[in-house]
């Protein structure tokens, strides 16, 4: 019966001490099927790819809960969402009056059952986003809330009057975008479905209608998202106020400045 070749274990001069036992391993390596070595390199990647997609998606969960509870008003709120997860629900300020939720291909049972466990009440709208917006009647929310809806429309200025309209004075427009700016891992962590360029952001930090307008970029190198919110001034000629002054400025850089924190512990 052939007997397996051992590697010398004679120590010769310049050896290191682990070199006996590397060059086991090797030898019994060689004794393997031809399929383990590529099977358990292809489970290691797997393994690999399964950790980030977790920290890409509890960053942008604390992200979404962030801008949820900083730039929606507690306390009596009515917000219109488009887009997004039931887990939202359970990020809005105590005392949120209701959230209109619209889609194609929402389950209202669900939402309606996850607003009653998030103790926020649900109405939920089963039609294309662009016609929930649209049907709106002005100046009747505090909040809208978009999270990977910016390119539903082709004409991003359409989508900001509407929102503009909706919004009561003093309103905010919170948006979670993915962005389609080339990260090499996107497409096997996200996916790059509903995916934006740079002329859509443009689009909404340009639009004149704004008091103030801000965004920035979560999960930059992986899933890349834009980040932002927007203000409807309180009166036709503006607030009156500053962008430096903002409360909304200011909870904005403090919530992507842990973000950012949280990507470097990474």
């Amino acid at each position: 019966m052939p007997q397996r070749r051992r590697a010398a274990t004679t120590p010769q001069a310049g050896a290191a001490p682990a070199a006996a036992a590397l060059a086991d391993v090797a030898l019994a390596a060689g004794d393997l099927q031809p399929w383990v070595l590529p099977a358990v390199g292809a489970g290691v990647a797997l393994a690999g790819l399964a950790a980030l997609r977790l920290s890409a998606y509890s960053q942008l969960e604390y992200v979404t809960a962030a801008m949820l509870a900083r730039h929606v008003r507690p306390g009596g709120a009515r917000v219109l969402q488009l887009g997004g997860s039931t887990r939202d629900l359970f990020y809005y300020p105590a005392g949120t009056v209701q959230v209109t939720i619209g889609g194609p291909d929402i389950k209202a049972g669900l939402w309606e059952q996850a607003g009653m466990q998030a103790k926020v009440p649900v109405v939920a709208v089963k039609q294309e986003a662009q016609r929930v917006l649209s049907s709106q009647a002005g100046s009747v929310v505090d909040s809208v809330v978009l999270v990977n809806q910016l390119g539903q429309w082709a004409d991003p200025q359409q989508l900001l009057s509407q929102v503009f309209r909706v919004l009561k004075p003093g309103g905010t427009f919170v948006f979670i975008q993915r962005l389609s700016f080339g990260a090499p891992l996107q497409p096997l962590l996200g996916g790059t479905a509903g995916a934006v360029d740079a002329a859509v952001l443009e689009a909404v930090q340009g639009y004149a209608g704004w008091d103030f307008v801000q965004w920035d970029t979560a999960l930059e190198g992986t899933d890349p998202h834009a980040v932002g919110v927007a203000i409807k001034p309180l009166t036709a000629a503006g607030s009156g106020k500053s962008a430096e002054g903002s409360v909304d400025k200011v909870a904005f850089e403090q919530i992507m400045r842990r973000n950012s924190r949280a990507r470097k512990r990474q």
